[in-house]
């Protein structure tokens, strides 16, 4: 009997010993892996910091200024200020209104058209009225 106490106080302290060396690891991974996270946000607040110094560099208003006088065509003088809709220059028409307002459709009465047999010929005027509509 005390033999058997003996083996699984043995068998059971095995046991313990296993599962502290495995949370022992795991907590070794686990600070492994918090300092590379560490170093990874302190190498991006780095480049942030140089970013920032790069967009002040890049924003300045005297920079902006010297690069527009530079590259765009603008000047000083004053320019013609519409107070209309009624100032602005006409638009030329894309095509005559006249033609376009005078156009009439002409749409068949499907309970009217009746079908001709396959064997006659109908004529292209027929034709193009009851397909068409023209």
């Amino acid at each position: 009997m005390i033999r058997t106490i003996n083996f699984a106080f043995i068998a059971l302290t095995g046991f313990v010993c296993l599962g502290l060396y495995r949370v022992a690891e795991e907590a070794r991974v686990a600070q492994v892996d918090l300092r590379q996270a560490r170093a990874a946000i302190v190498q991006e607040q780095d480049a942030l910091a140089v970013l920032g110094a790069e967009w002040a560099r890049v924003t300045q208003p005297a920079r902006i200024q010297a690069l527009s006088q530079k590259h765009l065509p603008l000047t000083d003088r004053a320019q013609v200020e519409l107070s209309s809709l009624t100032q602005l220059p006409q638009k030329a028409p894309v095509a005559p209104e006249s033609n376009i307002a005078t156009v009439k459709a002409v749409v068949p009465d499907a309970n009217t058209s009746k079908p001709k047999p396959a064997a006659a010929q109908p004529d292209e005027a027929t034709f193009a009225v009851v397909n068409t509509g023209t």
